[in-house]
């Protein structure tokens, strides 16, 4: 597979009819909403595609997408780097993925009115689901690690700090008993 600019629009059945694979970069400045959710993008997007027609008939593409981005340790409030790999697989075939019910397996892909799929929208929103829902160091590293105690569980009932919601469980447990 050579590096070639990866399409921004492409026709998935003709792709996959021809089964061409695609290896490249994506400029990090074509993902503005990515690059809205992390502090910065620190390389370009590597991407790997591949379309084909499986046994069954289903049109599908796949492939990888690779970058660093720099986020905010969420413990420790310093930035972090984190490698982020997507792996994605799509098939513009609905109909056929419900009778096979391989809903589970694969995404759908929606196709444009020219029978396209926007390719970069789609990796776009596989590097955001890649994403950490909460980015932190790992807690040996974090700088903030012996400075910060975790309070909940068995904690709550150690410490008898001033929980505000102390009083409605105690009253819940009354009842229950």
């Amino acid at each position: 597979m050579q590096n070639v600019k990866i399409p921004v629009t492409i026709d998935p059945i003709r792709a996959a009819a021809k089964k061409l694979d695609y290896e490249g970069i994506i400029s990090r400045a074509d993902f503005s909403r990515f690059a809205d959710m992390v502090d910065s993008i620190e390389n370009d997007i590597e991407v790997r595609v591949s379309f084909y027609e499986d046994l069954s008939g289903l049109h599908v593409f796949e492939g990888t997408a690779r970058t660093s981005v720099v986020m905010t340790c969420q413990r420790c409030l310093e930035r972090m780097n984190i490698s982020l790999e997507a792996k994605f697989r799509y098939s513009p075939d609905e109909k056929l993925l419900r009778q096979l019910e391989l809903e589970d397996e694969f995404d759908c892909a929606e196709l444009n009115s020219f029978g396209e799929v926007h390719l970069y929208d789609i990796i776009e929103d596989e590097l955001i689901l890649s994403l950490p829902l909460i980015a932190k160091h790992p807690e040996e590293e974090c700088p903030a690690a012996g400075r910060i105690g975790t309070v909940g569980g068995d904690d709550m009932e150690q410490e008898g700090g001033n929980f505000p919601f102390r009083a409605l469980g105690d009253l819940i447990k009354s009842k229950n008993n």
